[in-house]
């Protein structure tokens, strides 16, 4: 069984650690004789990553991971739809898809997300919910179906963007609960992080998935305050068996803060396998069986693919809210 894992040579964490997850995973199988996985980076353009795809489809790969962006991801899955190549990425991007065959996308959705994180904002009691973002076009977005999420459940929630020249003032006579920093650069964060913390000591600062990881946990440092992150694992709780296969892994490994892009490279391989040993290393009936709405437990929750529906993904969904305290991470 030869699996192809590509990334993208770059230093963002997100890649890195979704590359790292599905290594490991490789590694820990009791049979991972069976298994052949060989990683490639390439460079970021289009002419490159066909390359190399290409190389290692003639020596008879039978599926590809990407640790790639969306982007990426979708120019991925054009390519091993060609190539006929079983194709996971951890994206949640349906345009990604493309309803073809090969290719299977297992981010959370971000619908899925927000009523998740609003559900669980409101069994906390917090009524008034303050929404930072970023002003790109993804951030806007889900700072919108978060607005949305909330107020269905009757919160008081206001969204605005982070103009950083003009600093960061709360509405005239509204004070909130919480709020919710929608950012996905580490630095931006932080620098909202400190603005909010020189007019409100008091306020939780509730951080996206996406940062839960050891460079920002360190680059908070002790006197941000109180610092929560939407989540998907319970780090003091309760976890599926599945769950602490993975973080048992991940610590022998010296992962300290396993996060949710390991969790998609490992459930992506993991995933991706059991699909080809089932079908015989044969694309297309792995393509079958992942079909057939069998249900695939992982690290991140549970997938169910159908014809119809390749992202696999169902409500509930795997989400928590986690507090960084004293250099440790526990539920809220």
């Amino acid at each position: 069984m030869r699996i192809l894992l590509l990334r993208p040579e770059s230093d963002d964490p997100s890649p890195i650690d979704q590359s790292l997850g599905a290594r490991l995973w490789a590694q820990t199988r009791v049979n991972n004789e069976e298994i052949v996985v060989t990683e490639e980076i390439f460079q970021r353009d289009d002419a490159d990553l066909e390359r190399k795809l290409a190389r290692w489809r003639d020596d008879k790969v039978s599926a590809v991971i990407g640790a790639t962006n969306v982007p990426e991801s979708t120019r991925l899955g054009e390519l091993a739809a060609k190539m006929n190549l079983l194709c996971f990425v951890a994206n949640n991007n349906p345009v990604v898809w493309q309803s073809r065959r090969q290719v299977f996308h297992i981010g959370l959705p971000t619908r899925q997300t927000t009523a998740a994180v609003a559900a669980l904002i409101e069994k906390n009691n917090l009524r008034r919910v303050l929404l930072l973002h970023d002003q790109t076009e993804f951030q806007s977005r889900v700072a919108s179906s978060m607005e949305g999420a909330l107020k269905t459940r009757g919160n008081d929630a206001r969204s605005q963007p982070v103009l950083f020249e003009e600093g960061i003032q709360f509405p005239r006579g509204w004070k909130p609960d919480l709020i919710y920093v929608i950012f996905s650069s580490e630095q931006k964060a932080l620098r909202v992080a400190q603005m909010i913390r020189n007019i409100a000591l008091d306020i939780p600062l509730l951080f996206g998935r996406s940062l839960l990881r050891e460079s920002f946990l360190v680059s908070l440092g002790d006197h941000t305050g109180e610092c929560w992150f939407v989540d998907m694992f319970h780090r003091n709780g309760h976890q599926t068996p599945a769950q602490q296969k993975f973080f048992q892994a991940m610590t022998a490994n010296g992962v300290q803060i396993p996060t949710a892009n390991h969790a998609f490279g490992w459930d992506g391989m993991a995933h991706c396998a059991a699909a080809l040993n089932f079908a015989g290393s044969d694309p297309l009936r792995a393509i079958d069986y992942l079909e057939s709405r069998v249900t695939l437990e992982g690290a991140s929750g549970a997938c169910c693919f159908s014809r119809e529906n390749h992202n696999g993904r169902f409500e509930p969904g795997p989400h928590t809210i986690t507090r960084w305290r004293n250099h440790h991470l526990e539920d809220v």
